[in-house]
């Protein structure tokens, strides 16, 4: 009977083994060798645990093993009317009014001309390529400031003349 066995697992397709019969044969010489690492079983188990253990839900630790701690209860917070009114208003967003110009470049963008922010993008260009600047982002609303003062100045200037 062992033979007809054999014989069908021969003919029985197994990944990376080919047959069931060499994939039983490889099983069998790996099974011998159990004996030599037995000593070692305590120990992967147990560090097993110590990496699975934490993970495992509080709950289900409580139901199968029971649970000597009583559970901790649960204390109610009470809330003044003005913290109340506080949490309801906070997430509620303030929508500011867009300038003329904003939405001059919003109309634009939404039809797909973008030319009124080309003179933008080539000045962050220009002064976002120039080695060793140093120049970060916070330092860009300070630097922009200083700018639009510079040129309210050179406007002035000109004027003048």
């Amino acid at each position: 009977m062992s033979a007809a066995l054999f014989n069908t697992l021969k003919k029985v397709p197994v990944p990376l083994f080919g047959s069931a019969a060499t994939a039983a044969a490889f099983g069998a010489r790996k099974a011998a060798s159990i004996p030599r690492f037995a000593p070692w079983a305590l120990p992967l188990g147990a560090g097993a645990l110590w990496f699975v253990w934490p993970a495992v839900d509080e709950e289900w630790k409580a139901t199968t093993f029971g649970s000597s701690a009583p559970a901790p209860e649960e204390k109610k917070v009470e809330l003044s009317p003005e913290a109340i009114e506080k949490v309801e208003k906070a997430y509620v967003v303030e929508e500011k009014e867009l300038t003329a110009e904003e939405k001059a470049v919003v109309k634009a963008v939404a039809g797909g001309d973008f030319s009124l922010l080309e003179k933008e993008w080539d000045a962050f260009q220009v002064k976002a390529s120039v080695p060793g600047d140093g120049d970060d982002d916070d330092d860009d609303d300070e630097d922009d400031d200083e700018e639009d003062e510079e040129e309210e100045e050179e406007e002035d200037e000109e004027d003048d003349e």
